[in-house]
């Protein structure tokens, strides 16, 4: 009999992370819930919006400074997103009445209103936007494909700026007879916008395994990058790479044989992007090698790094400053087994913003601290990171694997937990230094060079990481991860 869609461990088209899924928001998107979006109506209309304007509450006499930001144009405002476009960055936020809403960054008043599919409310992580105001929705899909992908149909949601349409997402699946097993070929693409709104980047892994009796035996790899424009026509290759044969001892190739995950900014593919090849193995995600691909004179250049990437945070100028998570090590039900790390590569020098060991002190308990997002400031004097950590303040907390009991240790994590999660800034010095530490609140983006945009009490906060002042709004948000600032 044919084999049928598997569910192994699946790899990730894009972040590389660790095998711990329920400490990333991603990979519980990805590569743990694999949820899958029906296919979504082709057109969706816009309204003016109606809401009243939220103003800035200002706590103290001395938080007068308003946010350097540029006035809004003059001109009426317009129902088409992306003609709402500003020489400042631009805010939205997505509402559980499945509206996307954008606001002005100065006054926080309502400029726009565009309706979503209703599967979005509810899922922000499946939504990219762009500063041209577009936005686009991709079902997950890694290899090997599982059985309800190939069960569902892929489509792509995506809004151009002016109407809404859906796209085909292009994932194959082929089986076929060699002799006495059976020869799988899989492809999963993925899109991503590009900065400027004239593109889509598609990235995609695709496999050939042998198999017998549903049992894999070996598998050829490889990857490949193109781009389309925003209706998925007049497809351009940029890049792609081949993997050598590989054998599959376990019986599931994913746990011993690399794939290909990829970095983009946040706000859209601009002239760079980053890969990791990366294993999924039992005992924890291997990293095997990183690549930066820049676009010179219209051609893509591919330059191998040094050492592989484990979780990119951020990056900029063409890629050559990037923020970069050392996970922890941890699996098979422990969360504490070594130091997670945050690291910016600039200038030649890797600075440590982050070391959960030299700051919690905590290698006796199976806690970890970490840092679940990190933006670098416009002009790269400052990170701006969210620290988190795998346990509540009132959980219980069992040793780690080699740990002793300790109660001054465990006494300081419970108060380190108390403040969580927060947001630390810390100046790209070397030595980097704090600039600020804000307990209970998360990390949207930067809005300048000195502020940067938070969420505290669900209420959306600028933060001068340079004076410490802080504008509170009276914008409600249900969290950080329903807001995005382009």
């Amino acid at each position: 009999m044919p084999p049928s869609g598997k569910s192994h461990h699946s790899k990730l088209n894009h972040h590389p992370l660790p095998s711990r899924c329920h400490r990333w928001p991603a990979c519980d998107i990805t590569n743990c819930m694999r949820k899958i979006i029906p296919a979504l109506s082709a057109l969706f209309l816009m309204a003016p919006a109606l809401f009243p304007h939220a103003t800035l509450a200002q706590t103290t006499p001395a938080q007068t400074k308003p946010a350097q930001t540029r006035p809004a144009p003059s001109k009426p405002a317009s129902n088409n997103l992306a003609q709402a476009a500003t020489p400042g960055k631009r805010l939205w936020v997505l509402r559980a009445t499945a509206e996307m809403v954008e606001y002005d960054l100065s006054t926080f008043a309502v400029k726009h209103t565009l309706k979503v599919p209703v599967e979005l409310a509810s899922a922000p992580q499946n939504i990219a936007v762009n500063r041209e105001g577009q936005l686009l929705v991709a079902p997950p899909a890694s290899l090997p494909l599982a059985e309800n992908d190939l069960q569902s149909p892929h489509k792509i949601w995506m809004w151009d700026g002016r109407t809404a349409a859906t796209l085909d997402q292009g994932l194959k699946r082929e089986v076929a007879a060699t002799g006495s097993n059976f020869a799988v070929s899989e492809s999963a693409p993925l899109p991503y916008l590009a900065s400027d709104g004239q593109h889509l980047y598609w990235f995609a892994n695709s496999a050939r395994r042998l198999q017998r009796d549903e049992v894999d035996l070996s598998t050829t790899t490889a990857w490949q990058a193109w781009r389309t424009g925003p209706d998925g026509a007049g497809r351009e290759d940029l890049a792609a790479t081949k993997m050598p044969d590989c054998r599959c001892p376990t019986g599931a190739c994913e746990e011993t044989c690399p794939y290909t995950s990829v970095w983009t900014p946040e706000s859209g593919v601009s002239g760079f992007f980053l890969t990791t090849q990366s294993i999924a193995a039992k005992a924890g995600t291997a990293y095997k090698s990183s690549t930066l691909y820049r676009e010179q004179n219209g051609n893509w250049a591919a330059t191998p790094l040094a050492d592989p990437l484990h979780r990119v945070l951020d990056a900029a100028s063409s890629g050559t400053v990037i923020v970069e998570a050392i996970p922890d090590t941890g699996c098979c039900g422990w969360s504490n087994e070594s130091n997670d790390q945050t690291l910016v590569h600039m200038n030649g020098k890797t600075l440590t913003v982050f070391d959960e060991q030299t700051t919690y002190k905590n290698s006796d308990y199976d806690v970890s601290f970490f840092t679940s997002n990190a933006r670098l400031s416009p002009e790269l004097g400052y990170v701006a990171m969210t620290i988190s950590a795998t346990a509540n303040v009132n959980d219980a907390i069992q040793l780690s694997e080699q740990g002793q009991a300790n109660p001054e240790e465990s006494k300081q994590i419970r108060r380190a937990l108390a403040d969580l999660p927060a947001v630390e800034v810390r100046t790209l010095a070397d030595p980097p230094r704090r600039a600020a530490f804000l307990p209970h609140a998360a990390l949207v983006g930067w809005i300048n060079e000195k502020e940067l945009l938070i969420v505290e009490d669900h209420l959306l906060v600028v933060l001068n990481a340079a004076t410490g002042i802080r504008r509170k709004s009276s914008l409600r948000v249900d969290d950080a991860a329903h807001v995005f600032l382009r």
